[in-house]
């Protein structure tokens, strides 16, 4: 897995973020519709979750495949990777929304976890002069580079990258560890579902519960 990516193509158009797809394909092209999304020049990022609880699992798999579409990791496409040989990563796949994933043949499970393997934990995209973060869950330091740091740290114990998929702290607002992450003009995360989009700081929460009330939010950056 490569943890930490750079985006190092072209973008001649604007750049989104989508929250947690969960399965919904025919919603976010329903979406992508509405605001007028150019997929010849436009990038739009998910946050992770493209899989599980939905029922368009596969056809939100094969958007890995287009141009205009880029993920990091999320937790569900971790689940699918461990599920495949880890007793525990199954049952908690099977009891969040996975089962579709264990219905299929094993070399298709193969090549999908294969797939999600290749997704970074964290995604940075720099676009018209202005740096942007993408985080599953959660991002610890309030600094962008040392965040990157810690995923790449080659100890046997880190656990930077499954905190980044799985915790939570920084939706906290009481929680005053946590302040403006320096050296990224903006971090967009999902997996904690809102009623509505999140902002705490310059950090940015866009799941907004699409397999469960369908409504799925597509941020345009240059707009936040």
């Amino acid at each position: 897995m490569s943890l930490v990516k750079v985006w190092d193509k072209e973008i001649k158009g604007k750049v989104y973020a989508v929250g947690d797809i969960h399965g919904c394909y025919n919603l976010l092209m329903t979406k992508l519709t509405e605001i007028g999304f150019d997929f010849e020049n436009d990038l739009l990022v998910a946050v992770g979750d493209l899989v599980d609880r939905g029922v368009q699992n596969l056809e939100c798999v094969d958007l890995l495949d287009q141009d205009w579409f880029t993920s990091i990791c999320g937790n569900h496409e971790d689940l699918c990777i461990g599920g495949l040989d880890n007793d525990a990563f199954k049952r908690c796949h099977l009891a969040n929304g996975g089962e579709w994933f264990y219905d299929l043949n094993h070399n298709i499970q193969c090549e999908i976890a294969l797939k999600f393997s290749r997704l970074p934990t964290a995604l940075e995209v720099n676009h018209n002069g202005r740096k942007y973060g993408f985080v599953h869950g959660h991002i610890e330091q309030n600094n962008w580079d040392e965040f990157k740091q810690s995923l790449l740290s080659d100890d046997p114990l880190n656990e930077a990258h499954s905190h980044a998929m799985w915790r939570r702290d920084r939706v906290d607002l009481d929680n005053d560890k946590y302040t403006h992450v320096s050296g990224v003009d903006a971090v967009i995360m999902g997996h904690t579902v809102m009623q509505k989009p999140m902002k705490r700081d310059n950090c940015h929460y866009i799941d907004t519960g699409a397999v469960h009330w369908g409504t799925m939010t597509i941020l345009d950056l240059a707009k936040i």
